[in-house]
């Protein structure tokens, strides 16, 4: 499944991806894969949630790796490609509802299927907390990057705090 899904975000962002202005989603793609490289690292004994495969069911790290490089990569480019920029504040909202809405749905049968599991006091409908926030730092981070950081460390903070995240 998430092999399937990675070839399918891989391909569908080099079709409908601004490739040609790469150059211009490269800082927040980067962005994008510190933050979940930053989750891994704080959280590799106490995972919130955790990918589980086919080929490797007991290996979080190697399917998080391809989440890291391609998934989250490619999912922020089409979002910031299609991102209606000039539009009102309406508009916006409803692109990012309707991201949000799609990536729960995509998320959904791995979590039926127990491909994707949720741990330590994460729980399903977190998630629309989550990808809200995440999309909406992603286009935070996009426009006002240091404003983006500022958060980033607000919420990385809070969600510690929050989880109770042993740090050691």
């Amino acid at each position: 499944m998430h092999l399937v899904l990675t070839l399918s975000l891989f391909g569908f962002a080099y079709w409908k991806g601004d490739w040609k202005n790469w150059k211009k989603y490269i800082l927040t793609i980067h962005y994008v894969i510190i933050c979940n490289l930053l989750y891994n690292y704080f959280c590799h004994d106490y995972l919130l949630w955790q990918h589980k495969g086919e080929i490797f069911p007991n290996k979080h790290f190697i399917i998080d790796l391809a989440y890291t490089f391609v998934n989250l990569p490619a999912v922020t480019l089409l979002f910031l490609t299609h991102y209606p920029y000039f539009k009102t504040k309406i508009k916006q909202g409803k692109y990012i509802l309707y991201w949000v809405i799609g990536s729960i749905l995509i998320e959904f049968p791995f979590v039926f299927f127990k491909r994707l599991t949720f741990k330590n006091g994460y729980e399903h409908w977190m998630d629309l907390l989550f990808y809200t926030v995440m999309y909406v730092m992603i286009r935070l981070n996009f426009t006002r990057p240091i404003r983006s950081y500022f958060f980033s460390v607000i919420i990385i903070v809070f969600m510690i705090w929050y989880f109770k995240i042993p740090l050691q």
